[in-house]
C-alpha cells in the first residue's frame, strides 16, 4: 500500500483531470478503473490506518510505489461514497 499525501498525489491529480477515467465500484473501498491508454482495467483498493490513507493499484506505476491516476480517480469515488455513508449514519 502507498501512503497518500498531498505531495505524492499532485501529478496524478493533474493526469486524472485530463484523462477522466471511468471508475466502477466493486466492493467496500475497492474499485475498478478503466485505463485511458488501452482496454485494461485496474483494481484499486484503499485502507485507512491510524487516520492515514493508503491506496494500491495493479498498474505498473503503482507497482513501482508511485501514485497513479487510477488511484486518484478511484479516490474521488471513494471519498464521495464515504461521505454518503456518514450522512446516512
Amino acid at each position: 500500500m502507498i501512503k497518500l499525501t498531498t505531495e505524492n498525489t499532485a501529478r496524478a491529480i493533474e493526469k486524472c483531470k485530463k484523462l477522466k477515467p471511468t471508475v466502477r465500484f466493486v466492493a467496500e473501498r475497492t474499485f475498478s478503473v478503466q485505463s485511458a491508454n488501452n482496454d485494461n482495467s485496474y483494481t484499486v483498493r484503499f485502507n485507512v490506518q491510524n487516520g492515514e490513507k493508503f491506496g494500491i493499484c495493479e498498474c505498473k506505476a503503482s507497482e513501482k510505489g508511485l501514485v497513479c491516476y487510477h488511484i486518484v480517480g478511484a479516490a474521488q469515488v471513494n471519498i464521495y461514497r464515504q461521505s454518503l455513508k456518514r450522512q446516512t449514519a
